[in-house]
């Protein structure tokens, strides 16, 4: 189980996951999970967050791939990575690249080895002018524990001769 709290409305559509975002600014912060962590979360190196969440497939990556990124900050506290990276994307309006900056909280829920991160960012101009303040709250606000275990029992369901 995942939550936090921020400014922006849920983002609706067939392209959104769990992210929240304010259209007209392009300031957000999203849930994103990453596979396959074996050490700690303070062992991991920046590289595992910065190859996961700026790879060609990624959510920065609708028209390339992010260029000069960054890691500026990184720190543990608590059992919870904190990293601020810049980095600039490519903008499909005026084709040309947009610096970032975005805020990332980490952490490995006890049990599994996944690492589950939740991400905000905003443009560098609109970063400097305020909107660092939104994206730290939401990124403070960010809570991960274990769903609990359930005595149901998934069940196929028969319609028109296939099974659900």
């Amino acid at each position: 189980l995942a939550s936090f709290t921020c400014p922006w409305p849920l983002a609706k559509g067939g392209l959104f996951d769990v992210e929240c975002r304010e259209a007209s600014s392009g300031d957000g912060a999203f849930l994103t999970i990453a596979k396959g962590a074996s050490s700690s979360i303070s062992d991991l190196p920046k590289t595992f967050f910065t190859e996961n969440l700026f790879s060609s497939t990624g959510r920065f990556s609708f028209y390339g791939a992010p260029t000069d990124i960054k890691v500026k900050k990184s720190e543990v506290v608590d059992n919870r990575r904190y990293l601020e990276i810049n980095f600039s994307n490519l903008s499909q309006s005026t084709n040309a690249e947009i610096p970032r900056t975005a805020l990332v909280v980490a952490t490995i829920p006890e049990g599994t080895d996944d690492v589950v991160m939740l991400v905000g960012s905003a443009n560098a101009s609109r970063w400097k002018k305020g909107s660092e303040k939104y994206i730290r709250s939401t990124v403070e606000s960010f809570r991960v524990s274990l769903a609990p275990t359930s005595g149901l029992k998934v069940r196929a369901k028969q319609t028109n001769d296939s099974l659900l």
